[in-house]
């Protein structure tokens, strides 16, 4: 079943697009900056960490958000803009895994901390590196 929510223009908001907007929210928040490949790489985590969880992508997008409440992003950037085109066929598996099953990332700018030191680095897309 469908439900439907009405915003003022008369367009109808699905659950399914807030789902998205709030992983796509996610997504931009921790590569702020980036081209959305990089972004997209992050959605690509949350599934592998969702999947291996045993919950849905949205659930681990959502907790990430509770602790990286800064900043929205500006929706005429044509990077955020290819994010969301581009984010359905990440979610579905369309798009191969970029990361080779990664579950977290972190900034480059905060590798020196050592927070992935017991982890295996498996790529690195712009400034985000993605570990497993």
């Amino acid at each position: 079943m469908v439900v439907r929510i009405m915003d003022r223009g008369g367009r109808r908001l699905t659950p399914s697009d807030f789902t998205n907007s709030q992983i796509a929210l996610a997504c931009w928040r921790a590569a702020p900056g980036e081209l959305h490949q990089a972004m997209l790489a992050v959605g690509m985590t949350f599934r592998n960490r969702a999947r291996a969880s045993g919950l849905d992508v949205y659930q681990v997008a959502a907790e990430w958000l509770e602790g990286n409440t800064q900043g929205f992003p500006d929706v005429r950037d044509p990077q955020f803009q290819q994010l969301l085109s581009k984010l359905d066929a990440v979610l579905d598996g369309r798009v191969p895994d970029k990361t080779d099953g990664a579950l977290w990332f972190v900034p480059k700018s905060q590798l020196e901390s050592g927070v992935l030191k017991p982890f295996t680095i498996t790529t690195t897309i712009g400034q985000v590196v993605f570990a497993k």
